[in-house]
C-alpha cells in the first residue's frame, strides 16, 4: 500500500463514522424537531391562538420548523434546536396559565409519544435488537436512534431553564408573584444552560443522561446509546 492509498484509507476511516452517524440520526432529527414544533403550534391554535397558523407553523413540512444552524449542530456537537413556535398567551381561551402549560408541554409530549411508538417493535421483539454491523445502518439501528433522540428531546426540554419548555411550564405553575420574580432569569437562561451542559461533571448533563437512560430502559428494556 503506497502513501496515497494510506492517506485515503485514513481519510475514509475518519469520515465514515461521521457520515454513518449522520445517516442514522437524520430521520430522528427531522421528524423529532418538526413534530415537536408542530405540536406546540397545534395546541396553541386549538386553544384559540391563531398566531402559529398565520405564521405558517401549523404544518408537518420540516422546512417550516427546522433551523439550519440548530440542525447542523446536532450532528456536530449533539445539541441543537428548531425554530421556536411563536404564540400569544393572551389569545388562549379559558384559563391562560393552564393553556400556556398545555402549549408548552405539547412539544415534549409529542417526543415521548414518538419514542413510545418507535420502541414498540424493539420492546415486543418484532425487530432484532442485535447491533447492526453492515455498511449502511439497519432498521433496528434507525429505530434505536429515533427512540434515543426523542427521549433526549423529551427530557432536555423539561429542564426548567429558559428558553426550554420546562421553564414555561414551571412559571405558569407558580404564583403570579413568583412567576414575575423569575422573569429576571429569562435573559440569562440560554447562557446558564450552555454552561451547565458543557462544564466538566455537569449535574444537568448527568441528570439528562440518567433520566434518558431510565426512560430508555422503561421503553425498550435496555439502555440504548449510539
Amino acid at each position: 500500500m503506497n502513501i496515497l492509498d494510506k492517506f485515503f484509507l485514513a481519510l475514509f476511516q475518519t469520515i465514515y463514522p461521521l457520515v454513518y452517524q449522520a445517516i442514522l440520526l437524520a430521520p430522528a432529527v427531522v421528524i423529532g424537531f418538526s413534530l415537536h414544533e408542530y405540536a406546540h403550534a397545534w395546541m396553541a391554535v386549538h386553544l384559540g391562538d391563531p398566531t402559529p397558523k398565520w405564521q405558517g407553523r401549523l404544518t408537518l413540512d420540516p422546512r417550516r420548523h427546522l433551523d439550519v444552524i440548530g440542525t447542523l449542530l446536532v450532528f456536530l456537537v449533539y445539541v441543537g434546536w428548531a425554530k421556536p413556535v411563536q404564540w400569544q398567551p393572551a389569545n388562549l381561551r379559558g384559563d391562560r396559565r393552564r393553556g400556556s402549560i398545555l402549549v408548552a408541554a405539547a412539544g415534549p409530549t409529542m417526543n415521548l409519544l414518538l419514542a413510545v411508538a418507535a420502541a414498540i417493535p424493539l420492546k415486543m421483539g418484532w425487530i432484532s435488537t442485535v447491533p447492526h454491523t453492515g455498511f449502511v445502518p439497519g432498521l433496528n439501528s434507525f429505530l434505536s436512534a429515533f427512540v434515543l433522540f426523542n427521549v433526549l428531546l423529551f427530557v432536555f426540554n423539561l429542564i426548567p431553564l429558559p428558553p426550554l419548555d420546562g421553564f414555561s411550564i414551571l412559571e405558569n405553575l407558580l404564583s403570579a408573584d413568583a412567576a414575575r420574580a423569575m422573569e429576571g432569569v429569562r435573559q440569562y437562561g440560554p447562557l446558564v444552560l450552555i454552561l451547565l451542559l458543557f462544564i466538566p461533571g455537569s449535574p444537568v448533563a448527568r441528570f439528562i443522561g440518567l433520566t434518558a437512560s431510565a426512560v430508555m430502559i422503561w421503553l425498550t428494556g435496555r439502555p440504548i446509546w449510539l
